[in-house]
């Protein structure tokens, strides 16, 4: 029974870290919807658009209150858009995928050696912690939600505001010269023996990476673009470079993938959005009309892999790769670039 024990920890905690992107996803929801409107992201519940009845806590349940619901609402039974629990179930896999890949092995993801010397598993970060990882998980799940956002919010043909853009790149340099130590990576080679120089090492290293964004940014849409500068803020201007990479990969993917799927037949207007009123996006279909669940979650998946411009949702998958695959790829961009 002993040897059950660990493999049954490492999988209730990778567990709650997916229930945990969920539950994030399903924030990103309301945040999606209200930010471009100008709304609160913090007061005021959830309510369906169509006839304004609160949801429920129980009807509330990331991914799954959308199928015990049978996407629609409990009181007018307006259909709700498909795309809400597609979001929560995309965060639940990239965000609970980043952070317990990177928690649970102890940081061996990561670059350096920083983190190196970290013992992997439940057990050592349940009794014994090393908070440096934690924080520094933190704050990779903090960049890639802002990334989810922007591109969340680009697939609504918008844009973060800018003072929401401004906060989140502000909150991102503070983290950093709090604390320069969650920066695997130093601003050049050989500059990793300095870690405990302190904010000055952290702030270097954000200009760098600032600087890096808007370059590789540049001709980007504004979603990468803001991606790009937060991600250099972060992590450093070698993190920019390897991201700006991974994205045009993650593009080309998804153009051969969409090839490949038969985009599914549309009852009425197609799911372009995935934060307005139930009207614009899932019209309202007789359950007579053979219109299933699945069909109604395949018209966004469709959408989104045809969409020229959804680069933000590129980048969110290139960050969750380039950070599962940094310890790795940045021993060979460290054999090219130095």
């Amino acid at each position: 029974m002993d040897h059950w024990i660990v493999p049954l920890t490492d999988g209730l905690v990778a567990a709650f870290l997916v229930v945990l992107g969920a539950n994030l996803g399903s924030f990103l929801n309301v945040v999606v919807y209200r930010l471009p409107r100008g709304e609160s992201v913090v007061h005021g519940g959830s309510h369906c658009p169509a006839c304004g009845a609160s949801i429920r806590w129980f009807d509330n349940l990331p991914i799954l209150g959308w199928f015990v619901l049978k996407g629609r609402c409990r009181d007018c039974r307006a259909p709700i858009a498909a795309g809400y629990p597609l979001v929560e179930a995309v965060s639940a896999l990239l965000i609970g995928g980043l952070a317990g890949a990177q928690l649970l092995s102890g940081g061996r993801t990561l670059p350096g050696t920083v983190f190196a010397s970290g013992r992997a598993g439940a057990d050592a970060l349940l009794l014994h912690p090393d908070w440096r990882l934690v924080a520094a998980t933190a704050l990779h799940v903090w960049v890639l939600f802002a990334i989810l956002v922007a591109a969340a919010v680009e697939a609504d043909g918008q844009r973060v505001p800018l003072r929401w853009r401004r906060i989140a790149l502000l909150a991102t340099l503070l983290a950093v010269m709090a604390w320069p130590a969650m920066q695997p990576v130093g601003p050049w080679p050989g500059s990793q023996a300095w870690l405990a120089v302190g904010w000055g090492r952290g702030l270097i290293v954000s200009v760098l990476g600032i600087a890096a964004g808007i370059l590789l940014g540049a001709r980007g849409s504004p979603a990468v673009r803001d991606g790009f500068i937060l991600a250099g803020a972060a992590l450093g201007w070698q993190a920019v470079v390897m991201l700006a990479g991974m994205t045009i990969i993650c593009g080309g993917l998804r153009r051969l993938a969409q090839r490949m799927v038969v985009s599914p037949e549309r009852p009425g207007k197609v799911e372009h959005s995935v934060t307005q009123d139930h009207q614009s996006f899932d019209p309202p279909v007789a359950p007579a009309d053979g219109s299933t669940l699945g069909q109604r979650l395949a018209v966004p998946v469709a959408d989104w892999l045809s969409a020229v411009g959804f680069t933000g949702g590129d980048l969110a998958v290139a960050f969750v790769l380039h950070q599962l695959t940094w310890q790795f790829s940045w021993r060979g961009v460290q054999g090219l670039l130095f």
